[in-house]
C-alpha cells in the first residue's frame, strides 16, 4: 500500500510481468500435455494482461518492459 500513485502503478506493473510469465509458463504446459484449447484460452488470458501492462508502463511514461 502507498498514498502515492506512481508506486501503486509501478507495484500493479510489477504484478502484471510477474503474471505474464506465470501464464506464458501455463501455455506450455498445455502445450506438453497437448491441451490445446485450453493454451488457447490462457493466450486470451495473457493478451489481456499485456495489454494491461502497456497500459501501465504508458501511464508512468515508460517504455513497456521486456518479458522473458
Amino acid at each position: 500500500m502507498s498514498s502515492r500513485p506512481e508506486q501503486l502503478l509501478r507495484f500493479d506493473l510489477q504484478n502484471e510481468i510477474e503474471t505474464i510469465r506465470n501464464y506464458r509458463e501455463r501455455v506450455g504446459h498445455c502445450e506438453a500435455l497437448r491441451e490445446f484449447a485450453m493454451a488457447e484460452h490462457i493466450r486470451e488470458i495473457l493478451k489481456a494482461e499485456q495489454e494491461h501492462a502497456t497500459d501501465l508502463a504508458t501511464a508512468l511514461g515508460e517504455d513497456v518492459p521486456r518479458i522473458d
